[in-house]
């Protein structure tokens, strides 16, 4: 299976030279370019002022890796949760998946909760955002933070048994994945926030600028490789 996982993912990524393909596992050097206007949610980063000494920060991952790896073996092709908060995805066939995986209580989740917003209005034609939230639906409606749930458009779903977390074994959170639309195989994982790493705008254009790819289009399957399943 890993054989054929690599050979579907070097087509996934035909046409794009090694330069090109998303840095996620570099330190950001561009951090105080950052445009706060644009995506706040950075705001950590673009404090590490040029000119200071900048931490070493390795990437963390409060996670197994689950990275080359297919959700739709992972979760037996079902990512289940208890119900959704607000209104569901209306399809995710032919689209890559962003997942995160949060609580009310967690404060870099809550900060975290503009940059899923940012991508799902930016990129509603080629990604659908899910967030799984582990409070229910009574803690998102009293959940302090600069976005309420009332005003969030993007897909937000409600697992107290947070199943999705436990089958990545999630130890700290906002963790997030970026699934592809062809067989259901992470690309990025990990903190979209975190400090140096984060999942950055640039990063995310990257991958989606594959879709349109006529090499990409012919291989999107007639149907998702995996599916959001309410079970109580």
């Amino acid at each position: 299976m890993k054989k054929k996982l690599t050979t579907i993912l070097l087509a996934f990524l035909v046409g794009l030279s090694i330069n090109t393909l998303p840095a996620e596992e570099t330190k950001n050097q561009n951090a105080q370019k950052i445009d706060l206007t644009k995506q706040p949610w950075l705001a950590e980063s673009a404090n590490l002022l040029e000119g200071t000494n900048k931490p070493e920060r390795q990437r963390m991952l409060w996670a197994n890796s689950v990275k080359f790896q297919s959700i739709k073996e992972i979760v037996n092709g079902n990512i289940e949760i208890e119900y959704w908060a607000n209104t569901p995805p209306k399809d995710i066939k032919g689209k890559f998946v962003l997942v995160e995986v949060w609580a009310t209580w967690c404060p870099s989740c809550r900060r975290s909760l503009p940059l899923l917003e940012f991508f799902h209005e930016k990129y509603k034609d080629e990604l659908v955002v899910v967030s799984i939230c582990e409070t229910n639906k009574d803690e998102l409606n009293k959940m302090d933070a600069k976005i309420k749930f009332k005003d969030i458009k993007s897909s937000v779903a409600v697992d107290t048994k947070r199943r999705f977390a436990n089958a990545l074994d999630v130890k700290g959170i906002p963790h997030a994945v970026l699934i592809e639309p062809i067989e259901g195989v992470v690309l990025w994982e990990g903190m979209p926030t975190q400090i140096n790493y984060e999942l950055s705008d640039e990063i995310m254009s990257k991958y989606l600028k594959l879709l349109k790819n006529p090499k990409i289009i012919e291989k999107l399957p007639k149907e998702a490789p995996f599916k959001f399943k309410e079970n109580k």
